[in-house]
Parts: structure tokens; sequence; C-alpha cells
């Protein structure tokens, strides 16, 4: 699989078999992470594996956070569908990371005085690029923000300057949603891939 095969294909996985993830490919993906740019060279990217660790309490905050957001859906429709969505593989992926951005406690760090959050983009570029790893040999993950991060990094007792991003499941997809995003096949939203709506040319005034 060559990389444009593997950005396309990518998908954020909700629905996996329950073969094992063999360590290496593991491994792999994480060394592709350590590869991912990031300002000022700050790496700041941060696994935690809790895959041995009870999952109850982690679906448990789901599912908190889950209804919580669905109060902002009004239309019946909308809610009913939205309800339908697997939006989590918390219980049945292989393998969890909990998933966190280390801002840099050094007195000085390149890049980061027009804007910190600087460091987040610097992560989402390193779970991308473990993304595509594990794409490319046949893996695949889910990324999953609708928690309450904090308690998760509560319960963890992870640094102060550890802020928490997800967790993402990974394992081997059971589909692949027919060559689509899932929220794509399944009526949600549709992908936009016009060029035109995303680059122009502009001017410095």
């Amino acid at each position: 699989m060559d990389l444009m095969q593997a950005i396309e294909s990518r998908r954020d996985t909700r629905h996996f078999t329950d073969e094992a993830v063999p360590k290496a490919v593991l491994d792999k993906a994480l060394m592709a992470a350590l590869h991912g740019p990031s300002v000022g060279l700050s790496q700041p990217c941060r696994f935690l594996d809790v895959s041995d660790s009870p999952r109850a309490a982690l679906i448990e905050n789901f599912t908190s956070q889950r209804s919580k957001a669905e109060t902002a859906l009004d239309e019946p429709d909308r809610l009913r569908l939205h309800r339908s969505l697997k939006l989590e593989s918390l219980a049945e992926a292989p393998i969890l990371l909990a998933t966190f951005c280390a801002y840099p406690e050094e007195e000085y760090t390149i890049g980061v005085i027009g804007n910190m959050r600087a460091v987040e983009w610097s992560c989402a570029c390193a779970i991308q690029n473990l993304w595509l790893s594990l794409t490319a040999d046949g893996y695949g993950a889910g990324w999953v923000t609708i928690l309450d991060l904090k308690a998760i990094a509560a319960r963890l007792k992870t640094p102060e300057n550890w802020e928490p991003m997800g967790i993402l499941c990974i394992g081997k997809p059971a589909t692949d949603y027919e060559g689509r995003p899932m929220l794509e096949h399944l009526g949600w939203k549709n992908r936009e891939l016009n060029l035109d709506a995303f680059y122009s040319v502009a001017h410095l005034s």
C-alpha cells in the first residue's frame, strides 16, 4: 500500500474483529508517531496503554458525555440517527491508548510565541502518523473524545502539564464502511472533496 492509498483508506474505525494486534505492528505505529513534525522539536505526544485496565468506568464515562452531547440535538430524526451511531469501541478494541499532550516544561520552545496550541497540533500530526502506519499494515484506529478527559487524567494520575486528548481504540477493522468514512456511510454527514472549498489564493494587504 502506497502513501496515498493509506491516506484514502484510513478510517475512524468503530468496529473491530477480536484479532490481536501484533506488538511489531504497534511498535512500528508508535515509531511513526515519534517521526511526526512537532513545533520546536517538542515531541509532546504521550501514549499510555490502558488495554488491561477495567473498561467499565471508561464506558460509563463515555455514556454520560454522549447523553450530555445529545441534549444539543433538537430535531427528532437527527437525534434518532445520532443514537444509532456507534461512536466508540471501548469494550471491543484489543488495544486502548490514552493519549496526552505533554506541554513543554523547558523555559523556551521555538515556535509557540504565536500560539501555544501549536503543541497540540503537533500531537495531531503524531496521531495521524500512527494511524497511517496502522492502516498500511491492515489495522486501524478510532479516536474517542466524547469523554470527560480530565476525569481520565485524574484516574491515571498524569503530570499536570499533560493535557488529555482522548482514547485511541486500535485493532483489526471489521469493515471499511464500503470505502467511505463511517459517518458518511451511515448518512450523518457527507464528506467534501472539492479542492475549491478548501484552497484558494490570497494576498496579504
